[in-house]
């Protein structure tokens, strides 16, 4: 009959009116039913709270096991990430690789057309340099050779865009925009030039050979954009131009930079050369003039490295013969020569019987050496002489003109 709580409080609160109440025997029953009741629910309360605690105990071993998870997977992240940035920084600066990870349309496959400058540089005949050696020989002198080039690529802003073999295609002007980029590409081509005294010096300290390397450059429009597939694609220039540049460095002798006229005109009176000659490269429609670089003046400052070598005449001139090469393949005609004198700069004076085409590529072997080809380009001819640049120079050869006798 009480069962209101704020009477049993006020009831209770009273000693002497608690007693009186709790005389009666229906009270005391109705006291015990309510302090029964209130027991239940404490223990109720009791359970929820041990449940609700372990509960929030097992959410809390969760949440701590999802919070190493999470922190793993970040240093997981920032691993690949540092990855992801030295393997594509071996290729292109930060500044580049800074704007294709932040760019969602600079990871999409794609192109688009844009006038750039393009750098391919090929070591003069790297293949007969490597006849006689080891692979790990071979390895070792790449490796010293093109990380010394991708480095000054670097410091140009250029961005590498492939290694074929002992050649290096080079960009500039993206991904990242460039105003001046045909600029900072012939002045990258003359330091990659003077750094090859380095990389020659780094090679005679592990007991290798020298190098020679030559480089064209070129500014034209071409498509540039991730080419490939989803499962694997690289961000890589197409097009024309391309190849255009790699016809203009076939022209080059070791230790040359040629340019294309439009690259020549984007630079303007800043540029210095020896001159120019006009060409008609396979595939090419009208001819073209190239420039053999020596300097760029202005931002970029830099010139090409004085170079003098004096000529030995030899005593006794070595009887050869030379086949003309029309592309890789020889045209079949021996024609008999003798050479007369040579320099340190592997040129050769010839004595000839009629004059030869400037720039004509030929395979020439000495008498003394049967078997043993070599390949030069003709830098200089007039009746009756000619001056090549040896382009591939086997050692045999080398050993044999170091120990002819020259005249005093």
């Amino acid at each position: 009959m009480l069962t209101d709580d704020a009477r049993w409080r006020r009831a209770l609160a009273d000693p002497e009116a608690a007693a009186e109440l709790l005389a009666d025997p229906a009270a005391r029953a109705a006291f015990v039913a309510a302090a029964a009741a209130l027991q239940a629910e404490h223990d109720d309360l009791v359970l929820l709270h041990d449940s609700t605690l372990e509960h929030a105990n097992e959410i809390e071993e969760q949440l701590a096991v999802k919070i190493e998870q999470v922190e793993a997977l970040v240093v997981e992240l920032e691993l690949r990430n540092t990855f992801i940035r030295q393997m594509f920084g071996r290729h292109v600066t930060d500044e580049v690789v800074n704007t294709l990870l932040a760019s969602p349309e600079g990871r999409q496959l794609g192109g688009e057309r844009r006038t750039l400058t393009i750098l391919i540089s090929d070591l003069r005949g790297f293949s007969t340099l490597c006849e006689g050696l080891g692979p790990e020989q071979v390895v070792a002198i790449l490796n010293i050779y093109l990380g010394a080039m991708a480095d000054v690529i670097g410091e140009y802003r250029g961005s590498i865009n492939e290694f074929i073999g002992d050649a290096i295609l080079a960009v500039f002007g993206a991904p990242v925009p460039q105003d001046d980029h045909p600029e900072r590409a012939v002045a990258c081509a003359i330091a990659m030039q003077r750094a090859m005294g380095e990389v020659n010096a780094a090679l005679a300290a592990h007991g290798l050979p020298a190098l020679e390397m030559g480089i064209g450059v070129h500014t034209g429009e071409v498509v540039v954009g991730n080419i490939g597939s989803n499962r694997r694609a690289k961000y890589g220039v197409v097009g024309r131009h391309v190849n255009l540049t790699s016809r203009i460095e076939s022209y080059t002798v070791g230790g040359q930079v040629l340019i294309s006229e439009s690259a020549a005109r984007a630079l303007g009176d800043r540029l210095r050369t020896r001159g120019c000659f006009e060409v008609r490269p396979k595939g090419v429609r009208e001819p073209i003039t190239i420039h053999d670089v020596t300097g760029v003046d202005g931002p970029f400052a830099i010139h090409m490295a004085e170079e003098t070598a004096e000529w030995r005449i030899l005593a006794q001139p070595q009887p050869l013969v030379f086949t003309a090469l029309e592309g890789k393949d020889t045209g079949g005609q021996e024609v008999p020569a003798l050479l007369v004198a040579h320099d340190e700069r592997h040129n050769a004076e010839l004595q000839v019987s009629a004059p030869l085409p400037l720039r004509a590529d030929l395979k020439l072997v000495l008498a003394a050496l049967p078997g043993v080809d070599a390949y030069a380009k003709v830098v200089a001819a007039s009746p009756g002489r000619a001056v090549v640049r040896f382009t591939a120079l086997p050692r045999a050869l080398t050993e044999l003109l170091d120990a002819l006798p020259a005249r005093a």
